[in-house]
């Protein structure tokens, strides 16, 4: 009898440490607070021990949602009534819990009930679901420019995980979008769907279709110019195989008109090009918090054609992305983060028309140290580079006992996540014509430092101070409400 009480108490003792230790661990708990160093140290000299127990996991309960159904939880988690207890799975389920992206803390707390068996409660904190999400600013630093968003996104319609998105731009670029998405249907088959339409209209990019040469500045707003009326619709579907791989295909509509008519703005002689999209696709996504990564990988690569209604528009484009996070420990519980993005996409066919082209220069689409210089070609290759050092580890902090932020309805009672990185930059990149080799062009570098924000609800506040690697030397200030990637 004393042995068994003793069995217990050795149980429920390691089961505290388990709590405590996963919340102290910056690699696997993005949401955890700090805990002291001792208790660290418990846990690593504890939790091979915990592993080789073979607990059990005799129930599952989800507590704290009041909108989402327990299943769209407990379908993240590898942890299932009846199995084995492992740390590695406890990690990877307190990740992809909150890679949902539908709560502001996640805790998954061991409760001892037996002698090798634990129940696991799941307790949410629910963000927002309702949210309009208003924009701002300004294209390529001219004031003219200047351009104001709302997205009204409900995310989790219906307590599934789904979410609708309606938006609208005015101004500079002005749109209008309408999108449903739904990221898993079925059980065990896992697809996925999604379903969009939009109006877009946007100023021309292309330097070639108003005569001028790649590498000058930016097209200004009071340069001629003419506009891009585009009417899209979209139907996306794939399958997960697996938690990390998934394949898609795309199915677009897509009318395009130009507002001023000259040769070589639209393949079509009438000036206006009308095409589907025909596409597929595979991903393949291992990273660690999808906001903001520090570890992991994610490789996706796709093709697509575009054609099948107007005869002259009958061309591909086929795209690679890589980006790699790997982690480099300095002691046991700080390490900084080597991250880099390799993008490319090549134009397959006869003729590529202006308004499919691959630019540098413009919105997001820079090499850093190079924002107001405008490249253009049918292909792009782009390797940007940071290493991402933790000056304040991502943490929690009450709505409460923040200024502002204490006063104002609901936020006050939420756990905001927040933290700061400082960033060393490299970018590289160049872009040319399918009748140009990549080994003949120049490719275009900036090198500098910078400062990532983590925000509540996802954001990512960006401030970057990059030099052109070029004679002379130029110094660029870059903000943006999101991460480089």
């Amino acid at each position: 009898m004393i042995y068994k009480t003793l069995k217990i108490l050795s149980l429920f003792t390691l089961t505290l440490i388990l709590i405590n230790s996963i919340n102290s661990q910056p690699e696997p708990d993005p949401y955890g607070d700090e805990v002291n160093d001792s208790l660290k140290k418990q846990f690593e000299e504890n939790a091979l021990k915990i592993d080789s127990m073979n607990l059990k996991v005799n129930s599952i309960i989800v507590s704290g949602n009041k909108i989402t159904k327990p299943y769209i939880i407990t379908r993240e988690m590898s942890l299932k009534k009846g199995g084995k207890f492992t740390l590695e799975k406890y990690s990877n389920d307190l990740l992809n819990i909150y890679n949902l992206a539908l709560f502001t803390r996640v805790d998954v707390i061991p409760i001892p009930t037996g002698e090798k068996e634990i129940a696991l409660n799941v307790d949410v904190q629910e963000r927002w679901y309702i949210l309009p999400l208003p924009n701002a600013g300004i294209e390529e630093g001219e004031w003219k420019k200047v351009w104001l968003s709302m997205n009204l996104r409900w995310d989790n319609f219906r307590g599934r995980n789904e979410r609708l998105n309606a938006g609208f731009r005015v101004f500079y670029n002005p749109s209008v979008s309408l999108n449903y998405h739904i990221p898993w249907i079925g059980d065990k088959l896992h697809l996925f769907l999604g379903l969009g339409g939009s109006w877009q209209r946007q100023r021309n990019r292309s330097l070639e279709a108003v005569g001028r040469e790649s590498g000058t500045n930016t097209i200004l707003y009071n340069e001629k110019n003419y506009d891009n009326i585009q009417y899209k619709a979209e139907i996306n579907i794939g399958r997960y195989f697996g938690r990390h791989f998934s394949v898609h295909s795309t199915f677009r509509y897509n009318y395009l008109k130009v507002t001023e008519y000259a040769e070589g703005r639209t393949l079509s002689k009438d000036g206006i090009d009308r095409f589907l999209i025909l596409g597929g696709g595979i991903s393949y996504d291992t990273r660690d918090i999808y906001e903001y990564a520090t570890k992991g990988l994610l490789f996706k690569t796709f093709y697509e054609r575009y054609g099948f209604i107007d005869e002259e528009i009958n061309f591909g484009r086929f795209t690679v992305e890589n980006q790699s996070f790997i982690p480099v420990n300095f002691t046991k519980h700080y390490y900084i983060t080597v991250a880099s993005k390799l993008y490319t996409s090549l134009a397959i066919g006869p003729v590529i028309p202006v308004y499919n082209h691959e630019y540098l220069g413009y919105s997001e689409d820079y090499v850093r140290g190079w924002k107001g210089k405008a490249y253009e070609g049918d292909d792009v290759f782009t390797v940007y580079n940071e290493i991402r050092i933790p000056v304040v580890k991502p943490r929690y902090i009450k709505g409460r006992d923040m200024m502002i932020v204490k006063d104002l309805p609901i936020i006050k009672n939420l756990d905001l996540r927040h933290g700061l990185y400082f960033t060393i930059i490299y970018d590289i990149g160049t872009v040319w014509y399918k009748n140009e080799s990549i080994l003949n062009k120049r490719f275009y570098s900036g090198a500098g430092i910078g400062l990532n924000f983590i925000a509540p609800f996802g954001y990512v506040l960006r401030a970057d101070w990059v030099f052109r690697l070029d004679k002379p030397v130029v110094g660029q200030l870059g903000l943006s409400l999101s991460a480089k990637f």
